[in-house]
C-alpha cells in the first residue's frame, strides 16, 4: 500500500515533528534547569561525570593530533584504546567533535543526549511508517513516547547506550524487511551500526532481532522450505553485519578477557532478583513487582531497583486492547504475549539475567535490556490504535480494567499521586476513546439526508475522539518529563575540571617545561573524575573503566592504592613514595591550595589555587633493577607497610627494611561518642556509635623523623581527616582500603586520624601507620635510578630506547601488559617478565642494550580484514541484485 499524495505531501512534517517533540523537550528541560548549554549545571552525573565525559575530551584530542587509536597512555597507565572505544566512543555522532572549539566541548557533548532521544523517536516513527504505511500525528506521539520511555530518561546519563536504543526500529524495519521483502540494505546496515555503536546494546538488539524472526515466522508460517530460507538469509546478512565491525569488535572481545568480566561465572544455583525467597512464590511476587513498573508517575530507576519499562499509560491500555482485538490473529497475540513474560522472568531469574548481560553480572543500572519490553509495547499499542474504530465499548473498559489491575501490582498504589497518575489518565483515555465509538441508530424510515447527516457526526465524533486523544497523550509526554526533572539529579560544573583555568595553565607549563621529554606520567594529589589524566590531557595513573585491566587493579591495591577489581577502578593519592617508583611519576598537581612541599616533593611553581611539585625520586618508564623483583609475590602479605619492604628490598637488594611502623606506646585510640569495644596496639579496633556526627580517633606519636603514611582500611564510606600538631592537611571521604600520606614529621610530632562515623554505625576498622627511613630510600633509589631506560622513540604502540647495564638485572617498566606487547633486546625478540603479574619487565646482562617495545593487537589485524571483506561482500551484492538495468540499442547497420 503507497501513501495517497496528500499524505505524501506532508511526508516529513510528521517524522520531523517525531526528532523534535524529545529533543525539544529534553532541551525545554536543560534550559529551565540551566543546565550546559545554558548555564552552570550540566546532565553530567554518575559514571557520565567521571568517564563518559573525560574519555570523549580524550578522544577528540585524539582524533584531532592524529594519534594511533589503537592503544591509549591517556586512560590509567596505559590500555588497549579499541577496547574503550567500542563500549564508550564509538558513536558515529562523537566525529564531529572535530569541528567544535575546544571552549564548547561540554556544550557539544551536553547536546549529544537530547539528539540522540530525538533519534530514537524519529528512527520509531519511521518504523511504524514503514510497517503500517502511516503519515499522521499518531507517529510523532509514539516515536516520542519510545525516545521518552522510562529506560530512556532513567539512563540517558549512560549516552552511549543511546544510539543502538534508537538505531532499534530500524534494525526491526530492516528485519521486516528483509523477510518479507527480500531487501537486504537496510538490515545490515543498520545492525552493523548498532554493534558498532555500543557493542553491549548491540548484544540486545542482536538477541531480539533472533526473537523478531521467531516471532515472525510462527505468525506468519509458510512451510518449512520458506522457513530455512528465511533463516538462512537473516543467518548471513546477520553474519554479514557483525562481519563488518569485526575491526572494532575482535579487539574489543579481546580487551575484556582482562577485565573483572573475564572472570564472572555462570551461576549454579536457581536465584532470583528482586525477590526476597528464591522459591516459586518469591518469583511470583517479583513478577507482581515487575508487572507494576509499567505504571507511570514513578521516579525511573537511575543506578538501582525495579526495571525500567513505563512507555505510556496509554501504551499499556492499547496492548490491552491489542489482546481483545479480533483482527489481531491469536498467533501474533501468543508471539507477543511470550515475548513480555520471557523478559519479565530474565529480569528475575538471575541465570537469564546472566546470559542477557553478556554472560555477566553488572554492577549497578540493572535490567539494561528493559527498553525491549516498551518497545513491544509501543508495537502492541500502535496496532491497536489502528484498530480503535473496531473496537465496542465493553473492549474499552475491559483494557482499562486490565490495565489498572497491572497498574496496581506496584508497591506504590496506596500513595495518591500514583493513583491520579494512572488511573486519571486511564479515566481520561477511556472517555476520549468511548466518544469516539458513540453512535447512534439511523431509524428505518430516515431520510437519505438524515442518514447523511449522522454519517457526518459519526466522522466528527471520531475525529474529535482522535484529536482529544492525542492532546491527552501530549499531555502525559509532557508531565513524563516533569516527572523525570523531578527526580533527576543535575551536577553543579562552576569547577570541572577542579581548578578550571588554574589547572589548565598549570598543566600547559608543566608540559612545556617537559617539551623534549617523551614521557613521563602526572597525578593529582586528590582525584576529581579518576579519570583525571583524560579529563585534563595529561598522561596519569588513575582510571575508573569497564576496560580496566584486572591484573593492573590488582598491582595498584597490593601497592596500597584504592582499587577493587569490581568496581573496575584504582586511584593513585599521594601516598608512598616507594610505590610511586615503579609508576614513572614525575609531577603532582595539588588543586586544594595546600602546601604539598617536603623531601620527596619539590615545589615548582604555583597559579592561583594550583600548585605543582616535582617528584624528588622519579624514576623513568623503565630502570634497572635486582633480578629479584620478578619474584616477589604480590597479595600474600597483610600488611602493606611489610610487602613495600618486601618489594624494596627485592629490587634493590638493601636488606634493612624501609618503612617502621608506629604501634604499641606510639599509638592511642580513642572514641568522640563512641564506644570502642575493643582495640590492639597494631591499629584494629572494634566500635559501635549511637549518633551521627561521631568520631574514631587514632592518635600517633612520631618516633623518627621522616616521611610518614597511614593505611586506613575502613568498613563503610567514611570521612577521614589528617591533622599534624593540630593542623589539619586535608579531608578525604573514602570507601576503599588506601594509603594517605601525612608527609614530612618530625619526632615528637602528633599525628591525628579522624574517621567520621554515621548514626548506628558499627563495626571493625585497621589503621596502620609508618614512617620512612629516608637514608635507608634515597641510598635504594641512588641505586635504582642509576642505571635508567633513556628514551629515544615514544609512541602509542612503540616505546624505544636505550639502557646502560652495570650488572645483570631485570629491567623493570611500568607498561601494563594485556598480552599484546611484546620486547626486543638488541634487535632480537625477547621473554616478558611480568612484576606484580600486570607490569612488564625483561632479564638483561650487564653492558649496552638497544630495547624496544611494540604493541601488536592479532585482534585487529584479523579484525580489519575480515571488516573489509565483508564490506566488499556486501557492496558487491548492492551492485548485483541493485544495479540498473542497462539499455540495449541496436547499431546503426542493424534492422
Amino acid at each position: 500500500m503507497k501513501l495517497s499524495n496528500a499524505q505524501n505531501k506532508w511526508k516529513g512534517l510528521y517524522l520531523t515533528l517525531a526528532f523534535l517533540l524529545p529533543f525539544m523537550g529534553m532541551l525545554v528541560y536543560m534550559m529551565i534547569t540551566q543546565c550546559k548549554p545554558f548555564g552552570n549545571y550540566s546532565m553530567l552525573y554518575s559514571d557520565m561525570y567521571h568517564q563518559y565525559y573525560p574519555f570523549f575530551k580524550a578522544y577528540r584530542e585524539a582524533l584531532l593530533s592524529g594519534d594511533s587509536l589503537l592503544y591509549s597512555w591517556d586512560v590509567g597507565m596505559g590500555m588497549d584504546y579499541l577496547g574503550l572505544i567500542s563500549y564508550y566512543l564509538a558513536s558515529p555522532l562523537y566525529l564531529l567533535s572535530v569541528l567544535v572549539p575546544e571552549s564548547l566541548t561540554l556544550e557539544f557533548f551536553s547536546l549529544l543526549m537530547p539528539v540522540k532521544l530525538g533519534l530514537a523517536g524519529l528512527f520509531f516513527a519511521i518504523f511504524l511508517q514503514g510497517i503500517y504505511q502511516k503519515n499522521d500525528l499518531s507517529i510523532t506521539l509514539f516515536g516520542s513516547f519510545y525516545a521518552l520511555c522510562a529506560w530512556a530518561l532513567g539512563y540517558q546519563w549512560n549516552i552511549m547506550w543511546l544510539d543502538s536504543f534508537a538505531l532499534l526500529p530500524l534494525v526491526v524495519l530492516g528485519t521486516v524487511s528483509l523477510l518479507r521483502d527480500r531487501k537486504f540494505i537496510l538490515y545490515t546496515l543498520t545492525l552493523a551500526l548498532s554493534i558498532w555503536s555500543n557493542y553491549y546494546i548491540g548484544f540486545f538488539v542482536c538477541i531480539f532481532v533472533a526473537l523478531v524472526f521467531l516471532c515472525w515466522e510462527i505468525c506468519r508460517w509458510q512451510g518449512f522450505k520458506r522457513f530455512f530460507t528465511d533463516l538462512g538469509l537473516m543467518a548471513a546478512f546477520s553474519a554479514l553485519a557483525i562481519c563488518m565491525t569485526a575491526v572494532l569488535e575482535l579487539p574489543a572481545f579481546a580487551a575484556l578477557q582482562t577485565t573483572q568480566s573475564g572472570v564472572n561465572n555462570f551461576p549454579k544455583e536457581f536465584r532470583l532478583n528482586i525477590a526476597k525467597e528464591h522459591t516459586w512464590k518469591g518469583l511470583f511476587d517479583a513478577m507482581r513487582q515487575v508487572a507494576g513498573n509499567t505504571a507511570g508517575g514513578l521516579t525511573p530507576t537511575w543506578k538501582e531497583g525495579l526495571p525500567n519499562l513505563y512507555c505510556g499509560v496509554a501504551t499499556m491500555m492499547l496492548a490491552m486492547l491489542y489482546l481483545l482485538a479480533r483482527e489481531v490473529k491469536l498467533r501474533d497475540k501468543i508471539c507477543a504475549v511470550a515475548l513480555l513474560l520471557l523478559f519479565n522472568v530474565s529480569f528475575i531469574i538471575r541465570q537469564l539475567d546472566y546470559i542477557w548481560h553478556g554472560f555477566h553480572f553488572t554492577n549497578m543500572i540493572p535490567y539494561r535490556f528493559s527498553f525491549l519490553h516498551s518497545f513491544v509495547l509501543l508495537y502492541m499499542g500502535y496496532r491497536a490504535w489502528l484498530a480503535r474504530r473496531d473496537f465496542r465499548i465493553w473492549q474499552l473498559v475491559a483494557a482499562a480494567v486490565l490495565s489498572a489491575g497491572i497498574f496496581l501490582c506496584s508497591d506504590f498504589r496506596n500513595q495518591s499521586d500514583f493513583l491520579l497518575w494512572n488511573l486519571g489518565f486511564l479515566a481520561a483515555y477511556l472517555l476520549v476513546m468511548i466518544c469516539g465509538q458513540i453512535q447512534f441508530k439511523i431509524p428505518r424510515d430516515a431520510k437519505p439526508r438524515e442518514e447523511v447527516r449522522e454519517m457526518r457526526a459519526r466522522a466528527t465524533r471520531r475525529a474529535w475522539s482522535a484529536i482529544a486523544m492525542m492532546a491527552v497523550l501530549t499531555v502525559e509526554l509532557i508531565l513524563n518529563l516533569v516527572n523525570f526533572g523531578t527526580g533527576f539529579a543535575r551536577t553543579n560544573v562552576t569547577n570541572y575540571p577542579k581548578g578550571t583555568e588554574y589547572s589548565a595553565s598549570m598543566i600547559r607549563y608543566m608540559k612545556e617545561r617537559e617539551e623534549d621529554t617523551l614521557f613521563y606520567r602526572a597525578e593529582v594529589s586528590h582525584s576529581q573524575t579518576l579519570n583525571d589524566g583524560a579529563l585534563n590531557g595529561y598522561d596519569g595513573i588513575s582510571t575508573f573503566t569497564s576496560s580496566a585491566n584486572v591484573r593492573v587493579t590488582e598491582f595498584m591495591r597490593n601497592l596500597g592504592y584504592g582499587a577493587k577489581n569490581t568496581y573496575n577502578r584504582y586511584c593513585w593519592e599521594e601516598a608512598s613514595p616507594v610505590a610511586n617508583l615503579f609508576l614513572n611519576l614525575k609531577y603532582m598537581l595539588d588543586r586544594d591550595g595546600k602546601d604539598k612541599e617536603s623531601e620527596v616533593f619539590d615545589y615548582i611553581h604555583q597559579y592561583g589555587s594550583t600548585a605543582l611539585y616535582a617528584n624528588a625520586a622519579y624514576l623513568p618508564l623503565g630502570f634497572l633493577a635486582d633480578k629479584g623483583l620478578a619474584d616477589v609475590t604480590f597479595g600474600l602479605s597483610g600488611n602493606v607497610f611489610l610487602f613495600q619492604n618486601t618489594l624494596f628490598t627485592a629490587s634493590t637488594g638493601m636488606e634493612e627494611p624501609v618503612w617502621r611502623r608506629l604501634m604499641g606506646d606510639s599509638l592511642t585510640i580513642e572514641g568522640q561518642d563512641v564506644t570502642i569495644k575493643d582495640q590492639n596496639s597494631s591499629g584494629y579496633c572494634v566500635y559501635n556509635t549511637a549518633k551521627s556526627g561521631s568520631h574514631v580517633i587514632y592518635r600517633y606519636v612520631a618516633d623518627q623523623d621522616g616521611f610518614m603514611c597511614v593505611h586506613v582500611n575502613l568498613p563503610k564510606r567514611n570521612g577521614v581527616i589528617i591533622k599534624v600538631n593540630g593542623i589539619e592537611l586535608y579531608s578525604e571521604t573514602t570507601s576503599l582500603p588506601q594509603m594517605m600520606a601525612v608527609g614530612d614529621v618530625n619526632v615528637g610530632d602528633e599525628i591525628e586520624v579522624v574517621m567520621s562515623c554515621k548514626e548506628g554505625e558499627s563495626g571493625s576498622m585497621t589503621l596502620n601507620a609508618a614512617i620512612l627511613n629516608m637514608d635507608r630510600f634515597w641510598k635504594g633509589y641512588d641505586r635504582l635510578a642509576k642505571c635508567p631506560l633513556e628514551l629515544t622513540s615514544f609512541s602509542n604502540t612503540r616505546v624505544a630506547g636505550t639502557i646502560d647495564c652495570d650488572r645483570d638485572g631485570l629491567l623493570y617498566t611500568s607498561i601494563p601488559q594485556n598480552g599484546n606487547w611484546f620486547a626486543y633486546v638488541d634487535g632480537e625478540p625477547a621473554e616478558i617478565l611480568l612484576v606484580g603479574d600486570a607490569m612488564v619487565a625483561v632479564e638483561l646482562t650487564e653492558g649496552s642494550h638497544q630495547v624496544e617495545f611494540r604493541y601488536e593487537n592479532p585482534a585487529f589485524d584479523l579484525g580489519w580484514k575480515i571488516s573489509l571483506a565483508a564490506l566488499a561482500v556486501f557492496v558487491l551484492l548492492v551492485v548485483l541484485v541493485y544495479k540498473p538495468a542497462i539499455p540495449v540499442h541496436r547499431g546503426r547497420f542493424e534492422r
